[in-house]
């Protein structure tokens, strides 16, 4: 089996509340966090909501980094969606966790695009390593990883399965 990308998402809780509606800390941190991970940044669209909250994007060749804050909660929302063997999505939210002044922070990893072919993904090139993941069918909690306020906080990553689901065939045309 073969997997697409790489989704984690990220909860960031207790964050520095100034930090969450900057507008300025926010994008910059985002866009720092994509250009550590080695993607290649292809647009940027950030809106600042009244009275408080951001909400961004960091549109990536390798897919996308997205983030809505809420400062009143000191909470964080992001995703770190990668495509490909060459981003590194857990070095962006490293920096992320450590940024925004993440006191806690759970990470959750999910395979995207899971196919169960054997051949070569016309996505990756010819060489690449191909992500396999092996899909038992079972539910794992969410992970909550406390993070201490250091230089290089360091959030782990939680691997959830992804369930097999039947596909129905339905015959095209007459």
């Amino acid at each position: 089996m073969q997997a697409l990308g790489r989704h984690l998402l990220l909860e960031l809780f207790d964050c520095d509340a100034e930090a969450l509606n900057s507008l300025e800390t926010v994008k910059a941190s985002m866009v720092e966090a994509a250009k550590r991970a080695q993607a290649t940044i292809v647009d940027v669209v950030f809106h600042e909501f009244n009275p408080f909250g951001i909400s961004g994007v960091v549109v990536i060749a390798e897919s996308h980094l997205a983030i809505h804050t809420w400062p009143e909660y000191r909470y964080a929302a992001v995703d770190v969606f990668s495509c490909g063997d060459v981003l590194q999505p857990q070095t962006a939210a490293n920096y992320l966790v450590e940024q925004l002044g993440a006191c806690r922070a759970s990470v959750v990893e999910l395979q995207r695009g899971i196919f169960l072919q054997a051949a070569p993904m016309p996505h990756k090139p010819s060489g690449a390593k191909a992500a396999i993941a092996k899909v038992p069918v079972t539910k794992v909690p969410v992970a909550k990883v406390p993070v201490a306020r250091a230089p290089v906080a360091r959030a782990p990553v939680a691997r959830v399965p992804v369930a097999r689901v039947p596909v129905a065939r339905v015959p095209v045309g007459g």
